[in-house]
């Protein structure tokens, strides 16, 4: 559909303005109050839909453009790259200024190429989904219960929205819907690798086939990759809410299967519920089976059980790691032995341990000393955001660069457990260059004319 391009103009002045003045009223909400958190993800859901509507209008065919936004006949040299300028300026906004534009941060963040590896599957399923599968299950649920589930106040709230999301699975076949609630949401933030959780324990203990979940979803990521070349590979959670007995039984299940889309395990679940240690025995069989280890450690207790995480699992990455802060000796440790920690900002403010608001969080330090850092959403639609605004939020609450946060991307790279991490930076920043030009990120007028 071709629109005006005087009507295209005027909505992006109205979404721009709306999305000033929410942000302003957004760093207007006191960070220490109850309500803060969920009036904080309220704000930055309707932030998010304006921006994807802002995003969709920059997309659209032009109804008769302006002469001016057309490529002048015979131009040449400097009068070409002025007019290139002008027309970047509008369309794709101009970063190479001083303060450039908030939106035009976000859209060239969502432009360029991005990996993410904490992220639980049940979290990407979107409600309409979520409400269809209920549905097509026989299950009544309200949109009040709806609501109400995802209210959540602390951690242990968000594993029972977990739960209420795997019950809406009924057979193995539903589980090919998660898989597709993913890949939208990859595509939609231009992630192009993605290791995520599968948590397997309540679908086992509901009547479900391990082997029978994993071959659905298996055979749904390989379509995906075919289609969209998107890579998605899972990390199954062996989970501290069963116990170690049942981590165990997981472990073994994973070693009995053949896909290459299967990685590794990762230990999730309530932190407080279960220490590393007490998984030390699945780790070692895990690795020495040559898996991929990760743990959720430092999110709801101190250092002490990131050390355990480390020292005793031997978890290649710490999950959320927000309090190694508070032990310098910790933080050294894994800066030299290159152990990264999974950030994800949004999240840790909205359960609220140890971070309450994204200034305090501690992924600016982390930088700052040299570890490796990897951002992520962790929940996208449990906590209401993307891989795009995580980005953003460094920019606009951390004192990140976009240069920073370019080197963030690669260093994302580096924390996968992809098989060829060079090869896969290579290709995503030959991209991210091209964006660069298209956002006015280099000073070479011979580039901008290429």
């Amino acid at each position: 559909m071709e629109v005006p391009f005087s009507e295209i103009l005027s909505r992006i002045a109205v979404i721009d303005r709306d999305i000033a003045e929410l942000n302003r009223l957004k760093s207007r909400l006191p960070a220490d109050r109850p309500y803060s958190p969920t009036i904080q993800l309220t704000f930055d859901k309707q932030i998010n839909t304006l921006l994807n509507e802002r995003v969709s209008l920059m997309e659209l065919p032009i109804l008769h453009p302006p002469l001016w936004l057309l490529p002048k006949e015979g131009a040449e040299g400097a009068e070409q790259t002025t007019l290139l300028k002008e027309r970047k300026s509008l369309l794709a906004g101009d970063l190479s200024v001083s303060h450039p534009n908030e939106q035009d941060v976000i859209n060239f963040i969502r432009e360029i190429p991005k990996t993410e590896v904490h992220l639980h599957l049940e979290a990407c399923v979107n409600k309409e989904t979520l409400k269809f599968l209920y549905k097509k299950n026989g299950i009544e649920v309200t949109d009040q219960e709806f609501e109400d589930k995802y209210n959540f106040k602390d951690l242990n709230g968000f594993i029972q929205v977990f739960f209420f999301v795997q019950g809406s699975v009924k057979e193995a076949s539903d589980l090919g819907y998660f898989i597709d609630s993913l890949a939208d949401y990859l595509r939609s933030n231009n992630i192009v690798y993605c290791e995520a959780f599968f948590a397997p324990s309540k679908f086992i203990q509901n009547g479900l086939d391990f082997d029978e979940m994993v071959e659905v979803m298996v055979n749904r990521i390989r379509q995906i990759e075919v289609k969209d070349g998107i890579s998605i590979r899972l990390l199954v959670d062996v989970s501290r809410s069963f116990g170690p007995e049942n981590a165990m039984n997981n472990l073994r299940r994973v070693l009995g299967l053949k896909h290459k889309e299967v990685i590794g395990i990762g230990l999730g679940g309530a932190e407080l519920m279960g220490p590393a240690k007490d998984y030390a025995e699945v780790f070692k069989i895990a690795r020495e089976s040559g898996l991929r280890c990760v743990a959720h450690s430092g999110e709801d207790d101190g250092p002490w059980a990131i050390w355990d995480a480390v020292n005793l699992c031997k978890a290649e990455r710490i999950g959320h790691g927000t309090s190694a802060i508070q032990d310098p000796e910790l933080v050294r440790y894994m800066k030299e032995n290159k152990i990264p920690i999974e950030i994800c900002v949004t999240s840790n403010v909205f359960t609220g341990k140890y971070v309450r608001k994204e200034q305090n969080h501690p992924v600016r330090y982390y930088y700052d000393q040299g570890l490796m850092l990897c951002i992520n959403t962790d929940d996208p639609d449990i906590f209401n955001v993307n891989l795009t605004y995580e980005y953003f939020k460094l920019y606009r609450f951390l004192d990140f660069s976009i240069d920073e946060i370019i080197d963030l991307v690669r260093q994302g790279v580096l924390c996968t457990f992809h098989p060829e991490k060079e090869s896969l930076w290579k290709s995503m920043e030959e991209k991210i260059d091209q964006i660069k030009l298209k956002y006015n990120l280099t000073t070479d007028a011979q580039a901008i004319l290429t």
